[in-house]
């Protein structure tokens, strides 16, 4: 299994997306060693990433593409792992692991916030060069702030929804049946949603709040997801229906989504216990 971790740390370079899922497979095949020493069956993880700090060190986007494999996708990783071993429960795992992700996203955003902005409006260049007729100018700059103001929390989401896909891998290369509606979080998550809300009332602190309220809050949106899927699998049984309305729910009522899950967390806290399936 050396390959398959070397090959993990080689793909989150490129594109820690695709890492992170990949990385979570590995987990799974290897879930006894892993378990037992996470730091030895990652290892040969991290070899590619440090490689390429030390051939494109001179790049001024090396660092953070490195960073984002080390610790966007490998610490992420061991984590899952370490919790694992401790909890037993794979749901804490993965908070465990998101959580790692959100912390990871904020220290992204406020250490490399010159880079991320310049390869932005680089793209925004790129875009407005070849195709430039679907561009309103008045528009584009509404969109570039926006864009820039959550920048940082879509990386972090994207981690996050990646994490999600590799869980599920993970539950079926351990033959574990994934079941949506344990998919609930301890409560005490939800403080952390309410203990960022006063940094809105400072203006230096209202991009961090923004970035950190919007990392926060795809968790009871997960959690809400399945809570309405677990629901919606009462009445319908077939596969492709639920995903299709899912689909339609989670474009258009992402929002309501969220408090679902958010309220989930409250009222079921005392009936449910917390963390899903054990490994």
């Amino acid at each position: 299994m050396f390959f398959l971790s070397f090959l993990s740390g080689a793909l989150s370079t490129i594109s820690p997306f695709l890492g992170m899922i990949l990385v979570m497979y590995f987990c799974a095949k290897t879930l006894g060693p892993a378990i037992v020493s996470p730091q030895r069956a990652l290892t040969a993880f991290f070899v590619m990433p440090l490689v390429s700090l030390v051939f494109n060190g001179s790049s001024s986007g090396a660092p953070l593409m490195v960073l984002d494999a080390i610790i966007g996708v490998g610490a992420v990783a061991y984590t899952f792992l370490i919790v694992l071993r401790r909890s037993q429960y794979l749901g804490q795992a993965f908070l465990a692991a998101a959580l790692v992700i959100m912390l990871y996203s904020v220290a992204r955003m406020l250490l490399f916030g010159s880079v991320l902005q310049q390869s932005f409006n680089e793209g925004i260049i790129l875009m407005q060069d070849q195709m430039p007729a679907l561009f309103d100018a008045e528009y584009m700059e509404l969109a570039r702030r926006l864009w820039t103001m959550i920048l940082p929390a879509f990386w972090g989401v994207g981690q996050i929804f990646a994490l999600l896909i590799g869980f599920m891998i993970f539950h079926k290369t351990i033959k574990v049946p994934f079941k949506p509606a344990d998919m609930k979080f301890p409560v005490i998550f939800n403080l952390l949603i309410l203990a960022i809300l006063p940094l809105y009332f400072f203006e230096a602190g209202r991009d961090l709040f923004i970035n950190s309220l919007i990392l926060l809050c795809t968790v009871p949106l997960i959690q809400g997801f399945f809570s309405v899927w677990a629901g919606i699998s009462k009445v319908v049984s077939n596969i492709a229906i639920k995903s299709i309305i899912m689909v339609f729910i989670l474009i258009y009522a992402f929002v309501p989504l969220t408090l679902i899950g958010f309220a989930d967390g409250w009222m079921n806290f005392c009936n449910t216990k917390r963390g899903g399936n054990t490994a």
